[in-house]
């Protein structure tokens, strides 16, 4: 692919491309976080005891965790499907993944019930962010990639900001649950990226020279497996910041003397 010197000379390709993998993850990022903001009373609520009992808080963060190993684990997963499938064809199954689940969460009637929600949801998170960065790295060119990544991750504190917003919402509704009904819309992006974001013509042309693609455990193999370590224990530090932020400032927000009456 021929290198660009502007915004100009992108192809409409390229643009639609960015754009779908940008709207993916700033739902992601709404979906992974309308959580945090219900955590404390939903899970309260399910499990028939006060939001201030301790056995509240563990179970949430039980919860939580069974989250973040389904987005570790939707990365590998839906990182292969795309391999396979191609792109915008798994980036569509990973949106409609954490859509759909997300919205499920509203039906728990058992603490489990929303955990395994929350991992199914995960998975379609986890494999979003996989999906669309090699769809970035596909189809733009290489001098734009610093950029364009930088970019993509502004797409999920839009998303939290959203979540917030439908916190704000919908603070008068009763039954925290319904909030999460709002974590189904993500799924009408499908129906653009279907019609509108073709599969890059560098998958095409892998998928024509490799008969067998590479599997996971080559990451852990070669010159390559130094950097997929490295790669691993950043997200690993920077990500268990992130959520242990995220998830436990809701918890002493509530819990603040000024609030809790």
């Amino acid at each position: 692919m021929s290198e660009t010197q502007g915004w100009s000379d992108l192809t409409s390709q390229q643009k639609k491309s960015g754009l779908a993998a940008w709207l993916g993850w700033m739902f992601d990022g709404l979906d992974m976080h309308i959580y945090t903001l219900v955590a404390l009373p939903f899970v309260a609520q399910l499990m028939r005891l006060a939001p201030a009992d301790p056995a509240v808080a563990q179970h949430g963060a039980l919860i939580n965790g069974a989250f973040l190993v389904g987005w570790a684990l939707g990365g590998a997963f839906f990182g292969r499907i795309g391999d396979l499938l191609g792109r915008s064809r798994t980036l569509c199954l990973t949106i409609l993944t954490y859509a759909l689940f997300t919205g499920l969460s509203a039906a728990s009637t058992e603490w489990w019930h929303l955990m395994v929600f929350r991992f199914l949801s995960a998975l379609g998170v986890g494999g979003e962010w996989a999906v669309g960065a090699s769809l970035l790295s596909e189809t733009w060119p290489k001098r734009w990639r610093p950029w364009i990544a930088a970019t993509l991750q502004t797409a999920v504190n839009v998303g939290v900001l959203l979540a917030c917003a439908a916190g704000w919402l919908m603070r008068s509704v009763v039954d925290p649950r319904w909030i999460f009904l709002v974590g189904v819309l993500p799924a009408l992006l499908v129906l653009w990226i279907r019609r509108a974001v073709p599969e890059p013509e560098e998958w095409h042309a892998a998928r024509l020279r490799v008969e067998k693609p590479p599997g996971i455990g080559d990451l852990f193999r070669g010159p390559v497996a130094p950097v997929t370590w490295l790669v691993m224990g950043v997200c690993a530090v920077s990500l268990s910041a992130h959520w242990t932020f995220m998830y436990w400032q809701q918890a002493y927000i509530r819990n603040l003397p000024e609030l809790a009456t």
